[in-house]
């Protein structure tokens, strides 16, 4: 797909949307059994028939050595996988990455990406974290899963093909959330650019994320004055917008014509579409907004099956795999980002060293 790049400053995402084994703890976590999902997670198992458990050894299972035939099929493989997607999409993704791979197994123990890096943490003073693997949906916790010793050093071979910025110390980016606009059918007048919003004829319309809360909000948050105007959040305020914590609640609101206009995710706008919801997106003319969804090796994990999972994200069929879930696929074949669409460039190392700053000048404007 070509893209034409539209240079600006700043941003984060170590999604990181919003993306493992025992590290430290003279073992590695292959070794030891993934613990239960907390209330906030849910777990399940690639394996067909099997019941849904986020306990998980990455360790191979014993060959049978009641045959020595070379037929017979080599152990099953399996490992645990930390990722920022809905249950659903982790079931869909454990059952391709089976098919891929019929003698192994990832259980995904599916959260937000906040709420994974805090067990991760927590685990980690505990002795070590309990999945071999992650995929999150913000890159700007990357340094810090860095510094407390959470990250690994593997990267998929592939990932030498991705765009620039899909990529940092330890992680790469097998899929990109783009913030976009995305209004009701019916809403008069279009808009075609960021700085639309302003327009009085939306006021009392308009519903977007808050940053605090969501790494691929605050790479909105940071790059909005740059493309649309270092007065864009005051003009927003004036127009009556409303401020939610998550970019879902924003898409289901415009759906149903709570707020019929507003600024969230194509990974947001795509479901809503599928179910038949009356809602249109548009590419922002200034440049659509990417944040990268990082996925890593978990330090200490040398699992060959979480290996597996990783460089299989970026295989064909891992990617068609993503766009069929709804998600752009950083190695873009599957025309989920129209042609000509101008991207955003946002370095992410600059978000998180800004992030009080941006924070700070956003509630300036909304309060909180």
């Amino acid at each position: 797909m070509k893209r034409t790049l539209v240079t600006v400053i700043a941003v984060s995402a170590a999604f990181g949307l919003a993306a493992c084994s025992s590290a430290n703890s003279g073992s590695t976590n292959s070794s030891s059994p993934a613990p239960g999902p907390s209330s906030n997670s849910s777990s399940s198992s690639s394996s067909p028939g099997s019941s849904s458990s986020s306990s998980s050894s990455s360790s191979s299972a014993p060959a049978d050595t009641s045959s020595t035939s070379a037929a017979t099929p080599p152990p099953a493989g399996k490992a645990t996988i930390y990722a920022a997607v809905t249950a659903a999409n982790g079931t869909a993704l454990q059952d391709a990455f089976h098919t891929a791979f019929p003698n192994e197994t990832i259980s995904i123990v599916a959260a937000g990406t906040g709420k994974l890096v805090t067990r991760m943490e927590a685990e980690q003073k505990a002795g070590g974290v309990r999945a071999d693997a992650m995929l999150l949906a913000d890159p700007t916790v990357m340094p810090q899963l860095a510094s407390d010793g959470i990250l690994g050093d593997y990267v998929p071979p592939a990932a030498s093909q991705l765009p620039a910025g899909n990529s940092g110390q330890g992680w790469f980016g097998p899929l990109d959330f783009y913030n976009v606009i995305v209004y009701k059918d019916g809403l008069t007048p279009v808009p075609k650019d960021w700085s639309d919003l302003t327009n009085p004829a939306y006021k009392g319309k308009i519903e977007i994320g808050d940053p605090s809360y969501s790494g691929t909000t605050l790479a909105m948050a940071a790059e909005m004055p740059k493309l649309a105007g270092a007065d864009f959040f005051t003009k927003l305020k004036a127009n009556d917008v409303k401020i939610v914590q998550s970019t879902n609640t924003v898409g289901n609101d415009i759906a149903s014509g709570a707020r019929p206009i507003g600024i969230t995710l194509d990974s947001v706008y795509r479901p809503l579409k599928t179910k038949g919801s009356p809602v249109t997106i548009v590419w922002p003319a200034s440049g659509a907004i990417p944040v990268p969804a990082p996925a890593a090796m978990i330090k200490g994990s040398t699992n060959p099956v979480a290996k597996n999972f990783l460089d299989w994200l970026l295989t064909a069929d891992g990617q068609a795999e993503l766009a069929k879930l709804g998600y752009s696929p950083a190695l873009d074949s599957s025309g989920a980002v129209p042609a000509g669409t101008k991207i955003a460039t946002v370095p992410f190392q600059d978000l998180v060293s800004q992030r009080s700053t941006i924070l700070g000048d956003f509630t300036k404007v909304f309060g909180g």
